[in-house]
């Protein structure tokens, strides 16, 4: 079997124990792909390689999630791979689109203001939800998997189901966090920017302006992790 390495510390060790397994160490197609680090790295290795089950092991010995390993687990987990005995379990991804541009996200999409001295004023729509004349540094739109990351920090509560939006300091308004239907379409109209899409940590994003409508949706692509 083959397998990539995404790694944001050395991986010596790892390509050793990986070697013992009968594993095959490539740079593409991968069969399986073995993510060393923390959420950030988890992020880079979905991009890197989208679809393709991640055997995740965080740095050091928290575990956050079920999918989430630490390196005492790894010698367990590549014996239940030899042997078949494992399962992946799927997590879905966001997609944006906006000025022809298309960017998608695991953890989350956000539209956020671009100058940190001035508001993004904007306005956000779904099938049961019309919220208009909004003031603030911008909105999160989560995944079930980035429900414990970004936005939580903004007041958003960890769910299984479903997309969450929950608002960067608002001005004038208070809204709680909430939770749409997985199938939603989010529509947001930026009214005054200038603003940036971003979606996960990655270092591209779109620049958005006055009069700019973005759409936000679940795309049919999604994420895996080996789960024992």
């Amino acid at each position: 079997m083959k397998i990539a390495i995404v790694c944001k510390f050395k991986t010596k060790k790892f390509r050793t124990i990986l070697k013992k397994f009968n594993f095959d160490i490539v740079k593409k197609n991968p069969d399986f792909v073995l993510v060393h680090g923390g959420d950030g790295t988890i992020l880079r290795s979905e991009r890197a390689f989208p679809g393709i089950p991640k055997i995740v092991i965080k740095k050091g010995s928290s575990i956050c999630r079920k999918c989430d390993y630490s390196e005492g687990h790894l010698k367990k987990i590549l014996k239940k791979i030899v042997k078949g005995r494992y399962r992946v379990v799927e997590g879905s991804k966001l997609v944006v689109k906006a000025r022809r541009k298309r960017l998608v996200g695991l953890n989350e999409i956000q539209l956020h203001n671009k100058v940190p001295t001035r508001a993004v004023r904007f306005s956000i729509k779904t099938k049961n939800k019309n919220l208009g004349n909004l003031l603030g540094d911008g909105v999160i739109v989560s995944t079930p998997f980035g429900s414990t990351a970004y936005y939580s920090s903004t007041g958003g509560k960890p769910f299984k189901k479903g997309i969450g939006i929950s608002f960067n300091n608002l001005h004038r308004k208070k809204i709680k966090s909430f939770v749409v239907p997985e199938n939603s379409k989010i529509e947001i109209k930026v009214e005054r920017g200038p603003a940036q899409i971003i979606a996960d940590n990655y270092e591209r994003y779109v620049n958005v302006d006055r009069g700019d409508r973005i759409l936000i949706e679940k795309v049919k692509e999604k994420a895996r992790f080996v789960q024992i």
